[in-house]
């Protein structure tokens, strides 16, 4: 990963990390330790770079970044799915379209935000051995950058 990825994938976090009120929900960030508690919604992200193409012809010109920020809301199989489904509205809030997010001097600019329909997940995360089944909805932010 280049280190204008770096920065952008760092912007996006420290934007999803403002969502929080007392550590509420939990957040398992990408690559980081991280243990679901059965009964408690919590937010996972995957940082996804897609293209980078130059700017202009010149070997100097600027790098224009493109790519996918997935913030994925994550609630137990059984739970009622109002409140992830409400989580998943203030996530797809919190990333406008428009909107500029700025780390070490490189700025991301949010292009589209959306909501995508509930999947059943059914895999093992971390050490959580309970129930294995997560009701997940991810809310998918596309986003660029010219650095």
């Amino acid at each position: 990963m280049s280190a204008a990825e770096k920065d952008i994938n760092t912007a996006l976090s420290v934007r999803l990390a403002e969502i929080q009120t007392d550590g509420v929900p939990p957040i398992a960030y990408e690559n980081a330790e991280y243990t679901p508690v059965e009964g408690t919604l919590y937010l996972q992200e995957s940082f996804l770079p897609n293209i980078k193409d130059a700017v202009g012809i010149a070997h100097t010109s600027a790098d224009d970044y493109e790519g996918l920020y997935q913030v994925s809301v994550m609630a137990g199989r059984g739970d009622r799915r109002f409140a992830a489904q409400e989580q998943a509205r203030l996530v797809s809030l919190h990333f406008p379209r428009g909107a500029e997010y700025t780390y070490n001097g490189v700025t991301v600019k949010i292009t589209k935000t959306s909501v995508s329909q509930s999947i059943i997940e059914t895999t093992s995360i971390g050490s959580f051995s309970g129930r294995d089944n997560w009701y997940q909805i991810p809310v998918t932010i596309s986003w660029r950058a010219i650095v």
